[in-house]
């Protein structure tokens, strides 16, 4: 038997899935480059800002990009 793959069935349903790729993609930059800055510019104690810049930055890949929710969604 063949593995039937689930994924976009038409070109505006993957074309609106590669932009919200996209939008994750560029907020994923903008909390790299905040937390960038933050670590370059406050000497001490920065630990807190930066760990709290990191479980911000790790939701969006955990939701979107490693698919966890879908563990809880039933079988179609």
């Amino acid at each position: 038997m063949r593995a039937q793959r689930s994924g976009p069935k038409s070109k505006p349903e993957l074309g609106a899935k590669m932009r919200l790729g996209l939008v994750v993609f560029g907020v994923l930059m903008a909390i790299e480059i905040i937390e960038y800055l933050v670590g370059t510019s406050v000497r001490a104690g920065a630990w807190p800002f930066l760990a709290i810049l990191a479980a911000i930055g790790a939701w969006p890949i955990v939701r979107y990009f490693m698919h966890i929710p879908q563990l809880w969604q039933r079988e179609e």
